[in-house]
Formats: structure tokens, sequence, C-alpha cells
């Protein structure tokens, strides 16, 4: 989380679905380790008709779509920030919508940049993201390995 905070001083909106979310994943305490951490989780509420608008109208083309990945979407584009997330259908949904989208790689590769980690410690966190569970397409893992 310190990792966030220092990428996003400023914050990371969230939609409540995903609190809820990652409570459901990580337990009821993630938002206070993510205070702890100093990640600031800032809760949007104010979403209009224009907003619901979209989250119907990509609901209707990605039905399996979860209600937290579609707000994520949606207020990316509302906060005019960078969508993060690896799911693949929210990806592939930014990436129509015009929407800049990260995910672990790209924090990573941010991380790298503003001197935040070292090369090599950003490819033992990624190792230990995968050694943990995270999927992500082999050659992408590889590039990534190899500073492309």
């Amino acid at each position: 989380m310190g990792l966030l905070s220092q990428l996003f001083p400023g914050g990371v909106w969230v939609d409540a679905s995903v609190i809820v979310e990652l409570q459901d994943q990580f337990g009821a305490s993630v938002r206070d380790q993510a205070i702890s951490g100093g990640c600031q989780l800032l809760l949007e509420r104010g979403y209009d008709a224009s907003h619901y608008a979209e989250m119907a109208k990509i609901k209707g083309t990605r039905p399996a779509m979860r209600h937290a990945d579609i707000a994520t979407v949606v207020l990316a584009r509302k906060c005019g920030g960078i969508c993060l997330s690896s799911d693949a259908a929210v990806r592939k949904t930014c990436t129509e919508r015009g929407i800049p989208i990260a995910g672990q790689l790209g924090c990573l590769r941010a991380c790298v940049q503003q001197r935040l980690l070292t090369k090599t410690d950003a490819d033992q966190l990624l190792d230990l993201f995968v050694r943990n569970g995270l999927y992500l397409p082999r050659n992408a893992v590889d590039e990534f390995l190899r500073g492309s």
C-alpha cells in the first residue's frame, strides 16, 4: 500500500462496491490497512444520470462484469484518472473507451521510473505476486523481467 500512496499521493478514488469486494477477499480490516500504509481511499458517491447510463451500457455489452469493475471504469473516466485493474474485461472495456489503464505491471514500471523501487525490487515483487496467485500471461511477465 505504501507504493500506491507514493504513486498516487492525492489518494485513490474507489466506488463503495470496490471496498466491499476487497473486504470479502482480504478481510474487514483492508481499509484500515490501506490507511495505515498511507494509501488514502477516496469514496465516490457523486454519480449523476450519465454515469449510471454508462454503467448500464457497459453491463449490456459485458453482462458478466461485476458492478465493482463497471464502477471502476466509469469512475476512472469521471475523475479523468487511470483505471487500476488487471481484470481482462476491465482492460478491454477501458481500451475500447479510451480510458488509461494500469495493472500490476504498469504500477511496477511507474515505481521503477519514479525511482520508488529498483528494477530488482520490482522483479522480486512481481515474483511474489505470481507466487501468491496473480495470473499474468507468461510472455508479459518475461517481458517485464527482461526490462522491455
